[in-house]
């Protein structure tokens, strides 16, 4: 079976990337393959709480991160190394993934056969 791995490693806002690839990512889903998502750089703080991209006159999709698991999506990634670089709380982050190593997430991107990032 062909699985795809969706990988988020810019910050946030400023561009739609982070929202457009959260949608193709959720859209994906229907075609019940195995999806990783996966968590690393500035990728990370996508997933903060109190966001408030309202002052960019934008569109809070962080939330929307938490839908990941009804729509199937199994395998979600933070990168431990990042998470580290970023000096972030596990509680500033939403607690939607797992920790990983850049070694384990390689792996995963490696056996994965569509990579999709911003």
């Amino acid at each position: 079976m062909k699985s795809i791995s969706f990988i988020f490693n810019k910050a946030p806002y400023g561009l739609q990337n982070s929202r457009e690839l959260l949608d193709i990512c959720l859209m994906s889903s229907a075609f019940e393959m195995p999806i990783s998502v996966i968590f690393k750089e500035q990728g990370i703080l996508q997933l903060l709480k109190n966001q408030q991209p309202e002052v960019l006159a934008m569109k809070n999709h962080s939330k929307t991160f938490q839908a990941l698991e009804l729509y199937g999506v199994e395998k979600v990634m933070i990168c431990e190394e990042s998470f580290k670089e970023l000096n972030l709380n596990k509680a500033d982050l939403l607690d939607i993934g797992t920790y990983a190593n850049k070694e384990t997430i390689n792996q995963v991107i490696a056996h994965s056969h569509f990579v999709q990032m911003l």
